[in-house]
């Protein structure tokens, strides 16, 4: 696959989106987070009801996903130069272990932020929409057995309906 793609699934409130998307080397964080678009566009697009997710119900070859119904995505694997990128521009961050809720949606995983205070004070000042989380996991409610994971969860920060963390877990 081109080095500046990358196939992503995307989660709404009644659909699990996976396609491929053009990335110029940034992650999938930062195209999500670019405020000049408010849509991302897919190439080979499989579109996947949640409370059927092995049946398939359409495939496409392009799509427009506006950003605003996205309530998480699952990025694959980051491209060599976002990586690269991101390798210079370093800053420390802490660790939080986190359990959160969107619309139909349990999520866990390890949310990083930058300095060393308290969560909710950095989560007031997080200006961007989607937060990231590694080693996360996603468990679809209505079926509590159908879960989704990968290299990170990107989380649409505003549908975000509870955040929790346990102060002992901070790393």
């Amino acid at each position: 696959m081109d080095a500046g793609v990358e196939v992503a699934e995307f989660f709404t409130q009644q659909y699990r989106i996976v396609g491929t998307v053009r990335t110029g080397g940034q992650r999938l964080t930062d195209i999500l987070n670019d405020e000049l678009a408010s849509s991302i566009e897919l190439r080979d697009v499989q579109v996947t009801r949640l409370l059927s997710p092995k049946k398939g119900i359409a495939s496409y070859t392009s799509a427009t996903l506006e950003k605003q119904s996205i309530l998480f995505a699952i990025s694959g694997k980051e491209s060599d130069r976002a990586a690269e990128r991101r390798l210079y521009k370093h800053v420390a961050t802490r660790e939080w272990d986190v359990f959160l809720t969107v619309p139909w949606f349990e999520l866990t995983g390890k949310l990083h932020v930058r300095g060393t205070g308290e969560l909710k004070t950095v989560l007031v000042a997080w200006t961007r929409r989607f937060m990231p989380l590694t080693q996360a996991r996603a468990v679809f409610t209505l079926l509590p057995n159908t879960s989704f994971t990968g290299e990170a969860i990107i989380v649409n920060r505003g549908l975000v309906q509870i955040i929790c963390t346990d102060p002992k877990s901070a790393v």
